[in-house]
């Protein structure tokens, strides 16, 4: 499996798919479909997110599948999330819907 890095001075305008770990430091807007997602606290995605472990310390906008995820603190997230396993962290700002279980 692969580690894939979308840097600080990154923008995609698109949609990703991959194997692996995803890290995302820069700005997406489009879906992204990996194994592992994190978004990083300088991060900003607006899109669909299907992964098994989705970590959130930047800001996201969308839908999210994912068995695992972690809300982590000053994360800002505009979701509607499935998920099997949740934590929020103190100070990670939520508005949406969540299913959970």
């Amino acid at each position: 499996m692969s580690n894939s890095i979308i840097s600080s001075d990154v923008t995609i305008e698109g949609n990703i798919k991959g194997k692996g770990s995803i890290r995302i430091d820069g700005n997406v807007n489009g879906n992204i479909q990996f194994d592992d997602v994190h978004i990083a606290s300088s991060g900003v995605v607006r899109g669909d997110i299907g992964a098994k472990c989705f970590i959130n310390e930047g800001q996201f906008n969308g839908n999210v599948t994912a068995e695992d995820t972690k809300l982590k603190v000053n994360s800002r997230n505009t979701i509607k999330l499935t998920t099997k396993s949740l934590s929020v962290e103190v100070s990670a700002q939520v508005v949406g819907k969540i299913k959970c279980g």
